[in-house]
């Protein structure tokens, strides 16, 4: 193999690296990417007292989502409580649309599932996408219930 040979295998392995990476990053921005965070509430001023968990739910997708349900899901099956109408501090409505990079948290009670235990919190968007997310907080409160 010659000099100009050996270059212009380098050269193509090259190109073929970069066209399956830029492929990927193209199908990767299509994806709709939902972080879905589970945390204790903390009642402060005027607040309901009775506000003790909340979920944040980010959109990191490179595109608006809306948001239409969040709550949580229960061990061993499909069933789920979900929060049909979450309090929201910012006085916006539900469903809510959100855009890149952005988040809202929804308030409500701690779930109490009566002789189950909780597996995980949720968000589901319009088009049929659920995403799950747990955290410290929310294994501490299945473990409490």
């Amino acid at each position: 193999m010659t000099v100009v040979n050996g270059i212009t295998l380098a050269l193509a392995l090259l190109g073929a690296v970069l066209g399956v990476i830029n492929t990927w990053h193209a199908l990767d921005k299509t994806r709709v990417k939902l972080r879905v965070r589970p945390k204790h509430a903390l009642a402060f001023g005027s607040m309901d007292k009775h506000l003790d968990f909340c979920i944040e739910i980010t959109n990191l997708s490179a595109f608006a989502i809306t948001v239409e349900e969040a709550g949580v899901f229960l061990n061993a099956s499909d069933e789920r409580l979900a929060y049909t109408n979450p309090v929201l501090i910012d006085d916006g409505g539900w469903p809510r649309r959100l855009e890149p990079r952005t988040s809202v948290t929804i308030y409500g009670r701690a779930p109490s599932p009566i002789g189950r235990r909780l597996r995980c919190a949720y968000a589901s968007t319009a088009c049929g996408v659920t995403r799950t997310g747990t955290s410290p907080a929310f294994k501490q409160l299945a473990r409490r219930i």
